[in-house]
């Protein structure tokens, strides 16, 4: 769920890395039912 992921991503964004989903695309917030699709983390 997007709270789930919400704080690290802030925390992975501000060291300088990247959430997006596993097509590439931006990882958006405030989907209908708030449900995550799959996801890759890049450091930087």
């Amino acid at each position: 769920m997007e709270w789930d992921t919400a704080a690290g991503h802030a925390v992975l964004a501000a060291a300088g890395g990247t959430l997006t989903t596993i097509e590439g695309k931006p990882f958006i917030y405030g989907k209908a039912k708030f449900e995550n699709p799959y996801f890759v983390a890049r450091g930087a």
